[in-house]
């Protein structure tokens, strides 16, 4: 897909179960399906152990032998290659002792920057330029942000910033629903809190229309700090303290936080969908946004199925060549 903006597909949606997405036929399939369909770029998502074989550097070097043989296994799918990757660092994974980590907590920071470095180095390896992070956890794991608590958070992404820029690869902290960074006050804060010339924003149009905040106009004010931008829809926001229910991963985002909604995440153009997608990309022109569009589906339904809906939407809604 090509146009005045770069246009890439993330492929977290193909890896909805553990036993889903590791075959290498899986993997294939599911490339050459982006690339017919227009896309040339993937985003990849962190993950753990050998189930997860595109989520961890280690699992990616055993399995083609390093970046560059990933590289070539892309390649040999008509993609070009990777955006970057997503990372949240709170996520207890095997090859860390399963240890729990949060960016609240100074006395993890040091052990977050060197949890990132393999990240860092990979991407800058495959020519990636954004490792998109969680900044902190969900709400209902912890209490109620105090205001110094951003400061904290913001260092530890600031130091994090700092590994990544001497890699020459960028660092865009993913506002997401169920964050303890909730509001866009908070999220403002947080920027505030973070150095723009080593940490961005990854702008996810339908987390943020779900956690009560207007993209666009989120976008319009915070602009210049915008490095990154997921893509997708919603027909749903949250009504008030959803994002608060125990495990609201599961109660809130699979469990339809008791509305019985099936899905929250939409295709692009979807009926009812509550994100002004064509606004939103006619802001990112008008501004001359340098960075990745990366549409997503993000366990939405059929991966193939959501992207060729995603696909046909580019090309005859938003006048996107597909080459």
């Amino acid at each position: 897909m090509r146009d005045t903006l770069r246009w890439a597909y993330a492929l977290n949606q193909w890896n909805h179960r553990m036993d889903v997405f590791v075959r290498h036929e899986d993997q294939r399939r599911a490339l050459k399906t982006l690339s017919v369909l227009g896309f040339d770029h993937v985003e990849l998502a962190a993950g753990s152990g050998r189930w997860d074989n595109l989520g961890r550097p280690e699992i990616i070097e055993l399995n083609h032998g390093g970046p560059a043989g990933f590289l070539d296994f892309l390649r040999g799918c008509s993609v070009h290659g990777v955006t970057g990757m997503y990372w949240d660092p709170g996520q207890p994974v095997e090859e860390e002792g399963w240890a729990f980590r949060s960016t609240r907590n100074p006395a993890d920071h040091a052990a977050i920057v060197e949890s990132a470095r393999p990240f860092v180095d990979f991407l800058a390896a495959v020519g990636a330029e954004q490792l998109v992070v969680r900044p902190v956890g969900p709400a209902w794991m912890q209490p109620p942000l105090a205001y110094d608590d951003i400061a904290v958070i913001g260092d530890v992404w600031n130091e994090v910033g700092k590994v990544a820029a001497a890699a020459g690869v960028g660092l865009a902290l993913h506002y997401d629903c169920l964050s303890a960074v909730h509001t866009a006050d908070e999220l403002g804060r947080l920027l505030d809190a973070t150095d723009p010339e080593l940490v961005g924003l990854a702008l996810d149009t339908a987390e943020l229309t779900i956690g009560g905040v207007d993209p666009v106009a989120f976008y319009e004010e915070r602009h210049a700090r915008v490095t990154h931008v997921h893509l997708k829809d919603t027909r749903y926001t949250d009504l008030g303290d959803e994002y608060r229910m125990p495990g609201a991963e599961t109660t809130m985002l699979r469990g339809g936080g008791g509305r019985r909604i099936e899905r929250w995440f939409f295709e692009l153009g979807t009926e009812g969908g509550l994100v002004d997608v064509k606004a939103f990309v006619a802001a990112l022109r008008r501004r001359e946004y340098p960075g990745w569009v990366v549409v997503e589906s993000d366990h939405g339904g059929n991966p193939a199925e959501l992207a060729m809906l995603n696909s046909w939407y580019l090309q005859h809604e938003l006048n996107v060549a597909r080459v």
